[in-house]
């Protein structure tokens, strides 16, 4: 299911079941479509596809079909989150845990991600303590930066205590 250490996997390494299995998000508050490069311990880069059928452009009269900032920080969360999960499974044994956000800090958001979008998070490891992690990372469409986030808070807690 994922890359050897240290070793890029550039194919299709993880598809929704997958990361549902690694998650406790399911439709539509999953914001991950699928991990396309994972290097466990490391960098994960994940992908998001922006459709106009999403619930929050209900209503979107047509002048403003920007995707949520929010929900692309929670996208950018969420592939770090996999990210993290699969480090601390082999390493922790962390059987039902599941990272939690803690917080989010200088974020920065460079250009407005519309639908037929396909949005790429690469989302690094800096740090980890314990059962915490600092990430950071960025967001791509195309060869443009739409995202910097420098520093990301996760921690790892049981999945019973979250549900």
């Amino acid at each position: 299911m994922s890359a050897a250490v240290g070793a890029p996997d550039r194919g299709n390494v993880l598809g929704p079941e997958q990361i549902m299995r690694l998650l406790p998000h399911r439709p539509p508050a999953l914001l991950l479509d699928r991990i396309v490069e994972l290097v466990p311990g490391e960098r994960v880069t994940g992908i998001k596809a922006i459709t106009v059928e999403a619930v929050w452009y209900e209503g979107v009269d047509g002048s403003d079909y920007s995707y949520p900032s929010s929900l692309l920080v929670e996208s950018f969360g969420q592939a770090a989150a996999v990210l993290l999960a699969e480090a601390w499974r082999p390493a922790q044994g962390i059987g039902d845990d599941v990272p939690i956000l803690g917080g989010v800090t200088g974020v920065h958001f460079d250009k407005a991600v519309v639908p037929g979008d396909v949005v790429y998070h690469h989302v690094r490891i800096d740090r980890v303590i314990g059962d915490n992690a600092i990430i950071s990372g960025h967001s791509t469409v195309g060869d443009s930066t739409v995202m910097r986030i420098e520093q990301v808070i996760l921690a790892l807690r049981p999945r019973r205590a979250i549900t």
